[in-house]
């Protein structure tokens, strides 16, 4: 949360820098700002004053969006050396205009850039301290989604199927994915459904897929990234007659112990998990959007429905799948259906 909540004053104070570089070459001679003019030069001056003020507008929405660009690469990225490059900026930058102004008698000057760095500084600070701290933890183990469902249920891990929870404890290494197969014995969609997955398709692609078919083979890989925390899985769909459909989301965990998914461009959903005859199923509890720090909620009518999954042990190596999305409206939008198997178990088996 506190990284969050830094991020955003950052966003704000590019903006902000940005909005005043956009107003100053309109504004520069404004009436509002005699004060400022009358600290600069007095009436004789005003004209050259204006000039430069319109001149250094042009100068500050650079500024500003070098500023956004960096505070998106660091806030996205965890890329420290953006908020060490921001500080350096700002200090190269204020020591030199407050020695100006102090040199012109421009007090507003002085106050102002000294307001800045002690705001700005702090907080890039701050930021470096906790990517330094989320970059040694990512360095470690990728943490499996086993960790996190046990976290989030509690005691009712107990319940589930061992196989279950063995198939879970499995944790990817980068470049060492899981591998499983399977079938769809069903896919099928609604006339809203069709609606809602072509509509999005461009942004996110595979998630909804706007097709009926059946009986066709699924390939899923279950991996980690250099550097991220986070467990990623890739499914692809060779539909009958179709181009195969690629889909690839991720799950993380929410400052406030919440289980995320996240499925392309900042959109997702909010899991809850329980655990009925031995088996794991997954409800959706709200979809958002994160945009710049800010999970913003969608409401449930704008959405494809409320997502139901459940994951059911058949055999040691083998599971079935079923995935039911139900608008609050419309009813079912879309349904999968099908049964999979570890590939390198499976060789192990055959052999």
């Amino acid at each position: 949360m506190e990284r969050k909540w830094l991020v955003r004053w950052l966003y704000a104070s590019a903006a902000a820098h940005l909005l005043v570089g956009l107003l100053l070459p309109w504004a520069a001679d404004a009436r509002a700002l005699d004060w400022y003019h009358a600290w600069l030069g007095g009436p004789l001056a005003r004209p050259r004053d204006a000039w430069w003020m319109a001149l250094f507008g042009a100068t500050l929405q650079c500024v500003g969006l070098w500023m956004l660009a960096l505070v998106w690469f660091g806030d996205q990225r965890r890329e420290r050396a953006a908020w060490l490059w921001i500080a350096a900026g700002l200090l190269l930058w204020g020591p030199q205009d407050i020695l100006v102004s102090l040199r012109g008698s421009v007090w507003p000057n002085v106050w102002v850039d000294c307001a800045t760095l002690a705001l700005l500084l702090p907080a890039l600070w701050r930021l470096y301290r906790i990517d330094a701290v989320h970059a040694a933890r990512a360095a470690a183990p990728v943490v499996g989604e086993g960790e996190l469902f046990r976290k989030i249920l509690g005691a009712e891990w107990g319940k589930l199927h061992p196989d279950i929870q063995q198939r879970f404890a499995k944790n990817p290494a980068p470049g060492k994915p899981l591998l499983y197969y399977g079938r769809l014995a069903e896919l099928s969609s609604s006339r809203l459904g069709k609606f809602v997955g072509f509509v999005s398709r461009p942004f996110i692609q595979g998630a909804l897929i706007p097709y009926d078919d059946g009986d066709f083979p699924v390939d899923i890989q279950v991996y980690g990234k250099e550097g991220s925390p986070h467990i990623y899985k890739q499914r692809l769909y060779r539909l009958n007659g179709r181009q195969a459909v690629r889909f690839t989301s991720y799950m993380a965990e929410s400052e406030q112990g919440e289980v995320l998914e996240y499925v392309g461009l900042g959109l997702g959903m909010k899991l809850k998990l329980h655990v009925a005859d031995g088996n794991l199923h997954f409800t959706s509890d709200g979809y958002f959007w994160d945009l710049l720090g800010w999970r913003i909620p969608l409401p449930d009518v704008l959405t494809p429905g409320k997502t139901f999954l459940r994951h059911c042990n058949e055999a040691p190596n083998r599971f079935n799948i079923r995935i039911e999305i139900r608008h609050v409206w419309f009813g079912t939008t879309f349904v999968q259906a099908g049964v999979f198997q570890e590939r390198r178990a499976a060789g192990k088996e055959t052999a």
